[in-house]
């Protein structure tokens, strides 16, 4: 899930991984904002997921205790990930950090980005989405999308 840092303009990339029980941070600029600064945003994180899984029976059959069940997640942050060079580009690191890791490519991922080239692919893709939307005709149930747009 992609997290805006509650004190400031920021945003992270958060996964919550269910078979470590873990939480895994995505940051792409760590040389400013720091690792308890992250901490203390994705706690509430850490606190309300495992209540959620218990209180809708994700636990039940797997005889494990309250207690344990109940624990805050591990919040790990992954090393070695592209930065951002200035404080404007977060939000493209994210969605980049999201594509790599939902490919199952987070090996493969650059060093660094080439930010404008990044940008200038992003925009090309939602327009040639929504193209293709607009010639097929098909409806994505947006209600507060204008469907002359």
């Amino acid at each position: 899930m992609p997290l805006r840092m509650y004190n400031s303009a920021h945003w992270i990339l958060c996964h919550f991984d269910i078979k470590e029980m873990c939480l895994n941070i995505y940051n792409s600029y760590t040389k400013i904002v720091k690792k308890p600064v992250v901490f203390e945003a994705v706690r509430p994180f850490s606190v309300m997921i495992p209540y959620l899984l218990f209180h809708t029976g994700f636990f039940e059959g797997k005889n494990i205790s309250e207690h344990e069940v109940l624990k805050l997640l591990v919040v790990k942050m992954v090393p070695k990930l592209p930065q951002q060079k200035n404080d404007g580009d977060c939000g493209i690191y994210v969605i980049k950090y999201a594509e790599y890791f939902i490919n199952e490519m987070l090996k493969e991922m650059p060093k660094i980005f080439n930010i404008a080239q990044v940008r200038k692919h992003l925009a090309t893709q939602l327009y040639v989405y929504a193209t293709k939307k607009q010639v097929e005709n098909y409806n994505t149930d947006n209600d507060w999308v204008p469907k002359d747009v």
